[in-house]
């Protein structure tokens, strides 16, 4: 009789071995602080340079869209979305369900919207891709967005605006004039007819991202709210976080473009809170004082909390006055964060960015291909090593006396001091437009090279190890 048992089960033993066999790896081990270089990250105990461009922002919200991203992706090397949780965007969906009379119940969540966004993350880890979230995509709460979200009291049945301090109209811009949305906590207007349904929100996404560890977490879009509702919703998730046993990474993106901004500390600042720093509204300056801007950071958080990732979730050819949109000058910004040892740069949705066309598909797969040629998480920015360089000429990354990786917007001619090196080294010049390495070059035993690209009519990389 056992016998005959065991023939019994015996197809469902190989079919569910065969399912095992067939099913992705999931993840083990969360997205960390990379710990032999903090400003980098490690996804899988290895560490992960994040390179990324899509075509929305809100990518969950589009699943055609979405796995069409994905695709393109996957082969070209891409390991890096945005997720604002955001619903303004035509066939989008909001997170509550619609009641029969127009109105929502924010009792009840709409399975769609939460679907589409765990969906994301499942999609996303199996293509080893890191997703970062904004939990309060900022531009769904003023002007013509509001007048259709579901948390504007004029829309649900829950609350009016007689028992919260929300308003049926805000006309504002957020950089003008904050939202009393944002106010909502006990350290401000202490809203809690309004703030226990922003508390269900939350409850939710982390209820669903918890589950995955290719998470980023950033607060806020470009926000203006006050200090105290950053603070309040990075301890807020940190606490669901301890309570689930879950490593969490969370961040806050300010509106300033200067990040000499006071706004800006308040990152930096609570390394108790935020565990890296998004630095995008950088990328609204240009050239040198791009790349100085972000140096200037990374070595500022050394006395400011210790040593954190940088990140750069959104890089725009927009630019600032009155200058026309330039692919050049972002795709300029989008290396040069590479370049300034950040822990990821990816090419903004259009209009504000490239997305991903064909021009950033072609620089996400040449930094891929020349990123894997070294160790880069074993460099740092070097400009020091630079001389007879112009303003926006050169940049470089190096682990001096073993690797010297160079980056020039449009070619160039500089001189490059090796250190202390007493034996022969290579030189190739890497293409980004055809992803190719040229011929290699071995230079001499010397202390100081003259470097000359190959053309001054594009973006050259160098290359210099043993």
């Amino acid at each position: 009789m056992q016998f005959i048992k065991k023939l019994l089960l015996m197809p469902i033993l190989i079919c569910a071995l065969q399912c095992t066999i067939n099913e992705k790896k999931i993840t083990v081990n969360p997205v960390q602080i990379y710990e032999k270089n903090p400003y980098y990250f490690k996804y899988n105990d290895k560490p992960v340079l994040l390179l990324g461009g899509s075509d929305e922002d809100n990518l969950f919200n589009n699943p055609d869209l979405m796995r069409q991203n994905f695709k393109i992706m996957e082969t070209i090397g891409g390991n890096y979305i945005r997720c604002t949780m955001s619903s303004r965007d035509s066939g989008n969906v909001w997170p509550f369900a619609q009641l029969a009379n127009g109105k929502y119940d924010l009792n009840v969540f709409n399975n769609e919207y939460w679907d589409r966004f765990e969906n994301c993350l499942k999609e996303a880890e199996q293509r080893e891709i890191i997703v970062q979230i904004e939990i309060w995509a900022t531009f769904d709460f003023y002007r013509e967005f509001w007048l259709v979200n579901p948390f504007n009291p004029a829309n649900n049945v829950n609350y009016t605006t007689e028992n919260t301090r929300l308003e049926a109209e805000w006309p504002h811009h957020p950089a003008r004039k904050p939202q009393p949305f944002v106010y909502s906590i006990p350290e401000k207007n202490n809203d809690t007819e309004l703030l226990k349904y922003q508390q269900k929100f939350v409850d939710k996404l982390t209820e669903i991202s918890f589950k995955y560890g290719n998470v980023l977490y950033c607060m806020d879009n470009e926000t203006r709210a006050p200090a105290e509702w950053a603070w309040y919703w990075a301890k807020y998730i940190r606490n669901k976080a301890e309570i689930a046993n879950k490593k969490v990474m969370l961040t806050e993106m300010w509106d300033a473009h200067d990040l000499h901004n006071e706004e800006h500390a308040r990152t930096y600042d609570v390394p108790e809170l935020f565990s890296f720093f998004d630095i995008s509204q950088n990328n609204w300056q240009e050239g040198q004082t791009h790349y100085d801007n972000a140096l200037w950071v990374r070595d500022l958080m050394k006395s400011h909390g210790g040593i954190r990732p940088l990140t750069n979730i959104k890089v725009y050819h927009r630019r600032s006055g009155n200058k026309p949109n330039d692919p050049a000058t972002g795709v300029d910004r989008w290396w040069q964060n590479i370049f300034a040892g950040c822990a990821s740069t990816r090419f903004h949705r259009p209009t504000g960015g490239t997305g991903l066309n064909e021009l950033s598909q072609k620089m996400i797969k040449a930094a891929r291909m020349f990123t894997r040629s070294f160790n880069i998480f074993d460099c740092n920015p070097q400009p020091e090593l630079l001389s007879e360089n112009e303003n926006n000429e050169a940049y470089c990354l190096a682990k001096p006396g073993e690797i010297y990786a160079l980056y020039f917007p449009q070619g160039g001619n500089i001189r490059l001091r090796i250190e202390n090196e007493k034996k022969d080294l290579k030189l190739a010049w890497f293409n980004p437009e055809t992803a190719e390495f040229l011929s290699e070059k071995i230079i001499n035993n010397t202390n100081d090279i003259t470097l000359v690209t190959p053309d001054k009519k594009q973006i050259w990389l160098a290359l210099i190890k043993k």
